[in-house]
């Protein structure tokens, strides 16, 4: 039963148009007559009519400034003037206030019930709509995780144009953080003694880390996981830089460690330039994890124990080649075959590399940072990390905005 709201100042007026709507239209409902604009606000404001018949002369709110506050309350509604010939002036300002037709004074039956049929097939196509319009929006909450993660999955890795990622950021909700950051990780297979050697147990394992990385950076929020086609598990989150950051890398191998998902190789990296530098960073990280994918599995354990102990000053080859219960001469020898690098020379890349995300943090000065990857001196931390990375740490940090 559709509802009807009749608002005008004439008794006369209400009653005629009462009359025409009961004696022909069943399937509508009179609710209420208002004689004045105030009178019909509170009408629509506690019943939500589906069709009002509104006078535009009218005392303490007229027809117009009653239309504009009803259109503030409700638009799942029909507004039909009823009008004067010496109005007409009115009639085109409520043209610009979304009104479904006119009724001219006086009212004839006919005109009247045509109006009403048109009316009627309005409000079920409203209502359709309005249903249509509920269940997608359910439906959109109902997936919108994996609709952000399939987005952003196609973002990171270069598939979207930047007008396609601009339109769709504020529709899914996605706040990136100015300065994101990035962090991948692979599970690595080896061979049948591998905990996660079937594909049931491969997708226990991703969804294992997927956690793991939600729990390790939720300190760097906002955070989105997702995985990519090779089967990397990549965290795109808020980038600071900082020992914090960098130490991620050490909490996410032993969290996985832990869970007894044997071996992972994680990269990460801050994308100090921007959002749009995401898919030039992600290529280098996929590179980077199937680089160490393809060492031997010595390499890739020593790779590890380096991440979670570069920091330390004084760290040998001796040190490591006990841990991995080999001799120093072996070690070498793999490493050098496997890296094209002396111990020594892998150690300091792997510093430098870290001190380089450190310095992203304005807050660390550059002789806490040489401290902070292990350096015995801010010297030699210089000497080091020109010799990596082309730039003095004060050069670098200035290439980078930072002051």
């Amino acid at each position: 039963m559709w509802k009807v709201l009749i608002a005008d100042d004439e008794p006369k007026v209400r009653r005629g148009l009462r009359g025409t709507i009961e004696r022909s239209q069943g399937d509508m409902s009179i609710i209420a007559e208002a004689e004045d604009g105030q009178a019909a606000l509170a009408v629509v404001k506690e019943e939500r009519p589906d069709i009002l018949l509104i006078d535009i002369r009218m005392p303490f709110i007229d027809g117009l400034q009653l239309i504009e506050q009803i259109n503030a309350v409700t638009r799942d509604c029909v507004i039909i003037v009823v009008t004067g010939h010496d109005e007409f002036e009115y009639a085109k300002r409520a043209l610009q206030l979304r009104v479904f037709d006119f009724i001219l004074k006086p009212v004839s039956q006919e005109q009247l019930v045509e109006v009403l049929a048109r009316a009627r097939i309005e409000l079920e196509s409203l209502r359709k709509q309005s249903r249509y319009v509920a269940w997608a929006r359910d439906q959109l909450e109902r997936n919108l995780p994996s609709i952000r993660e399939e987005f952003i999955r196609e973002w990171v890795t270069g598939a979207l144009s930047q007008s396609e990622i601009e339109g769709q950021l504020e529709f899914l909700g996605i706040a990136l953080s100015p300065t994101p950051g990035m962090i991948l990780v692979r599970i690595v297979e080896r061979g049948a003694e591998s905990a996660i050697a079937l594909q049931h147990d491969r997708h226990i394992a991703s969804l294992v880390i997927r956690n793991i990385l939600t729990d390790t950076l939720s300190e760097f929020q906002p955070t989105y996981v997702f995985q990519d086609d090779y089967d990397n598990i990549v965290a795109l989150t808020s980038f600071s830089g900082g020992e914090a950051w960098v130490g991620a890398v050490g909490r996410i191998r032993s969290k996985a460690v832990d869970s007894k998902i044997l071996e992972v190789i994680v990269a990460q990296s801050g994308v100090s330039g921007g959002a749009p530098l995401l898919s030039e960073i992600y290529d280098q990280l996929v590179a980077e994890v199937a680089n160490q994918a393809d060492t031997s599995s010595i390499a890739l354990k020593v790779h590890a124990y380096l991440e979670d102990n570069y920091a330390r000053h004084g760290l040998t080859l001796e040190e490591v080649a006990l841990a991995m219960r080999l001799s120093p001469g072996y070690l070498s020898r793999v490493l050098k075959q496997q890296t094209g690098l002396s111990f020594i020379d892998y150690l300091t890349r792997l510093r430098a590399t870290k001190a380089a995300q450190v310095m992203l943090d304005p807050s660390v000065k550059i002789y806490e940072v040489a401290e902070l990857v292990g350096f015995a001196s801010q010297h030699y931390f210089s000497r080091a990390f020109k010799r990596v990375l082309g730039l003095a740490p004060v050069d670098y940090r200035k290439g980078r905005g930072e002051k």
